[in-house]
């Protein structure tokens, strides 16, 4: 009786105890996802074509219950599903992927799993995710081919997929409103659409040393600035898409009274018009310059 009771009292203990999650956690970054960059996440994307509108509308499925969550996404390329707990541990996750041998019937197992999030998806269904899955791709050779001696086939593969859940409002705007926006939230340009980090940098169409010479003529006495030791003082200013000055964007630093000076820079038409715009996502766009002015003691 005393070894029965133990076999049941080890067996309480085994249901009892939990199981070990096969793909771990969801884990929440909470920090701003850009998810519409392009980078080696292949995208359920709901601009991606005008034609495929209708078939995007559906391509993720979010189906929220009490106690887990079911994530569908289909993408081009395949279509994965994840079953997440509402502490966040991965349930299961399928892939059924496009590829297809003659001959062959393809399976395909999920060996292991990253996902993020930048939100809690029980907590808010403004959800972003990225993920990559290693899959066991495993080709069972048909019954004919068999027979001829042929085997099956077991390969493995890495997918990394993203998805995102779009507002009403960022389905109206559409999709360069949401990526100013990404940039806007990124510190890449501020909200006049001026970008302080270009991949390239306006340049003026002559050259250096001809931007050089020209400066030259709106040197400034060092009485007239508040400079003691400095050779220059600087101006700033916003050269937009077709390459000509702002000229209400003019700001001159270090000068006692810089009314004068900014007149006599803005009325510079060789100054004002002859830039070739600074350069984003090989885009001309809106920029900002600093440029010296030598002060004569």
């Amino acid at each position: 009786m005393k070894k029965i009771a133990y076999i049941i009292i080890w067996l309480m203990i085994f249901a009892c105890t939990p199981k070990k999650e096969k793909y771990g956690k969801l884990v929440v970054l909470e920090h701003y996802f850009v998810y519409e960059i392009d980078d080696s996440y292949y995208p359920h994307d709901y601009f991606v074509e005008v034609d495929l509108q209708e078939w995007l509308d559906t391509s993720l499925f979010v189906e929220k219950r009490n106690n887990h969550l079911k994530i569908i996404n289909k993408s081009l390329v395949g279509r994965v599903e994840f079953t997440i707990s509402k502490n966040l541990d991965i349930l299961n996750v399928e892939y059924d992927g496009w590829n297809y041998i003659n001959g062959y019937e393809t399976q395909y197992t999920v060996e292991k799993v990253i996902l993020s999030m930048n939100v809690n998806p029980f907590e808010s269904d403004q959800i972003t995710g990225h993920y990559t899955l290693q899959i066991r791709e495993t080709f069972l050779a048909e019954k004919q081919l068999k027979e001829e001696g042929v085997n099956d086939i077991v390969t493995f593969s890495t997918f990394n997929g993203k998805f995102k859940v779009y507002s009403e409002q960022e389905k109206e705007k559409g999709r360069d409103w949401i990526i100013s926006q990404n940039e806007l939230l990124q510190g890449i340009k501020d909200s006049l659409d001026v970008y302080d980090f270009p991949h390239e940098r306006a340049r003026f169409s002559f050259g250096n040393d001809s931007l050089s010479n020209l400066l030259n003529q709106f040197e400034v006495k060092r009485s007239e600035t508040t400079e003691e030791k400095r050779s220059d003082v600087f101006f700033e200013m916003i050269i937009d898409e077709n390459g000509k000055v702002i000229p209400e964007s003019i700001i001159v630093k270090s000068m006692k009274s810089s009314d004068e000076l900014i007149r006599r820079l803005r009325s510079c038409k060789s100054l004002m018009f002859n830039w070739q715009s600074a350069i984003y996502e090989n885009k001309p766009v809106k920029s900002k310059i600093n440029l010296p002015i030598r002060i004569k003691d």
